[in-house]
C-alpha cells in the first residue's frame, strides 16, 4: 500500500468549504457532512494508511489503531506535520467527550468541528492543551513511503533571494527566520519534500534542526548550493 502524509493532508485540505459538520449517522460518512473522527479516518484512507474498505470509526476505534496504523508520540515537542491528536480519555471519548484532527505543524491543526461547522485550519492552542496527558494524546501514521529522502553532506550556500527558514521541510511549517541575498548558509544535509529541495543544518543558538528551500522541481533556484 502506497502511504503518503502529503496525500493525507491534500485530502484533508480539499474538504474545506465542501462539508458541513454532523455527528449523525449516516450523514457523518459524507460526502456532504463529516464529524471529527470520520474526517480523520477518511484522511488516513486517502493517504493509504488504512484500506479503502476500512469501516469509518470513531475516537475510540482510532485509539485502538495504536501499534497497527498509528504509533504514539509521548511529547508535544516531538509533534510534526501529519501527526494526529485525540482529545478525551480513552474509553470515554465518544460523542462530545472527544475530538480528533491532524497537525499541519506544531502550532496549526486541521479538523472537522462544530465551532466552524465544517473543516477548518486553526491555531493548535485554540483547541488543544499542547501537552500530553490522559485527556490529550498524539499519534503518528506508520510507514509514510514519502518521508523525505535525506543525504548527509556539507557545504556553504549563497543566498540569491529572500528565503525563509522553517522548522520542518514543508511550506506549511512555521517560519522561524529569514535569509537575505548575499548571506551564506552552512549546511550538513540535503533533502527533498513537497516539490522542493531543502538544505538543512542545526541552529547554532537553538540546537534545533532547521530547513531552507533552495529550489523546486520546476527548475527554480534562489540559493546557490555550489
Amino acid at each position: 500500500m502506497n502511504k503518503s502524509i502529503d496525500k493525507m493532508i491534500d485530502y484533508a485540505r480539499n474538504q474545506k468549504g465542501r462539508v458541513g459538520y454532523s455527528m449523525n449517522y449516516p450523514a457523518r460518512l459524507g460526502p456532504y457532512y463529516m464529524d471529527c473522527s470520520s474526517f480523520v479516518y477518511k484522511s488516513l484512507i486517502a493517504g493509504g494508511f488504512l484500506g479503502k474498505t476500512t469501516p469509518i470509526g470513531n475516537t475510540e476505534t482510532l485509539y485502538k489503531q495504536k501499534g497497527k496504523t498509528l504509533q504514539e508520540i509521548y511529547s508535544y515537542k516531538d509533534i510534526r506535520r501529519g501527526d494526529i491528536f485525540i482529545r478525551g480519555r480513552e474509553g470515554y471519548s465518544l460523542g462530545a467527550g472527544g475530538h480528533t484532527g491532524i497537525f499541519l505543524s506544531q502550532d496549526r491543526i486541521i479538523h472537522c468541528n462544530a465551532r466552524y461547522n465544517g473543516v477548518s485550519e486553526n491555531r493548535a492552542g485554540e483547541f488543544l492543551d499542547r501537552f500530553r496527558s490522559d485527556e490529550e494524546r498524539y499519534f503518528r501514521p506508520i510507514g509514510d513511503n514519502h518521508t523525505p529522502s535525506k543525504r548527509k553532506t556539507t557545504g556553504a550556500a549563497l543566498v540569491l533571494a529572500p528565503t525563509n527558514v522553517r522548522a520542518y521541510p514543508s511550506t506549511s511549517s512555521d517560519i522561524v527566520a529569514t535569509y537575505y541575498p548575499g548571506q551564506i548558509i552552512y549546511y550538513d544535509m540535503l533533502t527533498t519534500n513537497q516539490g522542493y529541495f531543502w538544505l538543512s543544518y542545526i541552529g547554532r543558538d537553538t540546537g534545533l534542526r532547521r530547513y531552507v528551500a533552495y529550489g523546486d522541481t520546476d527548475g527554480n533556484r534562489w540559493i546557490d548550493i555550489g
